[in-house]
């Protein structure tokens, strides 16, 4: 008979050594969770304090430069027209060409921000936007079809560097989280209604303006450009002082399987993804194409629907009420009003209980009935045919509270169509926004002829854009279930609400 003599110190080391090397594993992965992506739930105060902060001036500058757009818009056809009254038939192209800079300009800038920090595009796309400025500003200077050109030079420039919007929004749809992403969505579109506001008032106190400093010339046309340079100015010092970039953008450009499993746990046990990998399909990474074109599409039909309203809304107001830049600062700040009102709504916790899809036909509903109620019907009054400035006012309400309705919720159906585990929703969200400006682009210039072809009545114009509108509600009702959530975005939220 044989006996084995069982070293039972040896078998104890050999088990504290596996319980270290467990323990050791195992604060690794801790630690990897801890170092928490910005979407995730596990976060300490101070890292939500830094995000929050983040998107709050990725949300200023949205509000900045709304202010900057509503600033100039509504003086810029009295602006052509004190050079030269022939000059006015440039304002559609002019208007457009802000939007063709931002086609062009929000998928480059949003896949810039894919690889490095968002500050770096949002800095430099300030600082194109202010040479912009510059030109607008002094365009005064030159004569003939040179002061027209300058004019449009310049708002191509000041689009240009608008495409920075894409990067703002992709940052708040990265970092926001799984819960409040509708509001977060809410909160930015609040903050381009909240400059549509100010930027008409501000723009009323700048009619006072008429004096010069050397031979800068400062007045009711040119104050607004200024005024535009001195905010981005601010905007850049706000972002290079407060914003830090909260993505694990090194991780994310290592392309390592390692680090795409990494980048994709949100509150999913880090052991879980490490242990079951053989056991259990990878992380979903694939992309629907159809729920995408069809929330760009959307998108493009509101847009149009408010390029529509503000290129005309100056001339209509002047065909039919002889009224001039005072009473359109009004009207756009009234309705600016309102807007805010909604946008508050939705950034608020109370839009939860409601579903994204349905909140935003209700949306679209809306802005049908305000087309319907701008349809000038031909009804005489006086010795002119016009609308009746109850029905304009009316139509403009609408128009107030179906468009931040629709513009925040197509927004939000977009941020959740989208795979989570992407990186490259700066790119997604760029061309959301270039199909914005393609809709701003094409929008004044088709609305602008057809105002004009029509003897500048308005009613073919917004019953065309009545119809478009109506062909975007059927479609969104037909494809209705292929907007819902990427089922990864559905499968990140119930492990969040556990």
């Amino acid at each position: 008979m044989s006996y084995k003599i069982i070293n039972s110190s040896d078998d104890d080391n050999d088990n504290n050594n596996n319980n270290d090397i467990n323990n050791n594993e195992n604060i690794i992965r801790e630690e990897e969770k801890n170092k928490t992506l910005p979407n995730s739930p596990i976060q300490t105060d101070e890292q939500k304090k830094k995000q929050t902060l983040s998107i709050n001036i990725m949300v200023l500058t949205v509000f900045l430069q709304s202010i900057g757009f509503t600033l100039i818009l509504p003086s810029m056809l009295n602006y052509l027209n004190s050079n030269d009254p022939q000059f006015k038939r440039y304002f559609g192209y002019i208007v457009a060409l802000y939007s063709l800079g931002q086609f062009l300009g929000s998928p480059l800038f949003g896949k810039w921000s894919n690889k490095r920090a968002a500050s770096e595009p949002v800095v430099i796309s300030i600082v194109i936007s202010i040479i912009g400025s510059i030109f607008y500003s002094i365009c005064y200077k030159f004569h003939g079809f040179a002061f027209p050109a300058i004019m449009g030079t310049a708002r191509f420039i000041v689009g240009f560097g608008a495409g920075n919007v894409s990067v703002c929004r992709a940052y708040a749809t990265e970092t926001a989280t799984i819960e409040n992403k509708t509001q977060i969505m809410g909160k930015m579109s609040g903050a381009q209604g909240a400059g549509f506001v100010l930027g008409p008032g501000i723009g009323f106190l700048l009619n006072f303006c008429n004096f010069t400093i050397g031979q800068m010339v400062i007045n009711k046309y040119t104050a607004p450009g200024y005024l535009s340079i001195l905010l981005a100015i601010l905007n850049i010092i706000l972002v290079l002082v407060s914003f830090r970039d909260a993505r694990d953008l090194e991780k994310r450009n290592l392309k390592t399987p390692e680090t795409a499993s990494l980048l994709s746990i949100n509150d999913a046990d880090a052991d879980a993804d490490a242990n079951n990998d053989a056991d259990k399909p990878k992380k979903n990474m694939e992309q629907r194409l159809k729920p995408i074109v069809l929330s760009i599409f959307l998108f493009m039909v509101v847009i149009t629907i408010f390029a529509v309203f503000e290129t005309v809304l100056t001339l209509m107001t002047l065909q039919y009420y002889d009224w001039g830049s005072t009473e359109n600062y009004i009207i756009l700040g009234t309705s600016g009003i309102i807007s805010v009102g909604i946008f508050i709504a939705i950034s608020s916790p109370v839009i939860k209980k409601f579903d994204d899809r349905k909140t935003a036909l209700f949306g679209f509903t809306c802005l049908f009935i305000a087309l319907v109620l701008l349809i000038n019907y031909n009804i005489p009054i006086g010795s002119r045919m016009t609308l009746p400035k109850w029905q304009f006012f009316m139509g403009s309400a609408f128009v107030s509270v179906g468009y931040p309705i629709a513009s925040s919720l197509v927004y939000a159906i977009f941020s959740k169509v989208l795979n989570p585990n992407s990186h490259t929703q700066g790119t997604k969200m760029g061309w959301l926004t270039a199909g914005g400006s393609l809709a701003r682009m094409v929008g004044p210039l088709w609305s602008q002829e057809i105002w004009t072809a029509t003897n500048q009545q308005g009613m073919e114009l917004f019953f065309v854009t009545a119809v478009i509108t109506l062909i975007a509600i059927v479609v969104f009702i037909i494809f209705y279930k292929d907007l819902s959530p990427h089922p990864e975005f559905v499968s990140q939220q119930k492990t969040v609400n556990k």
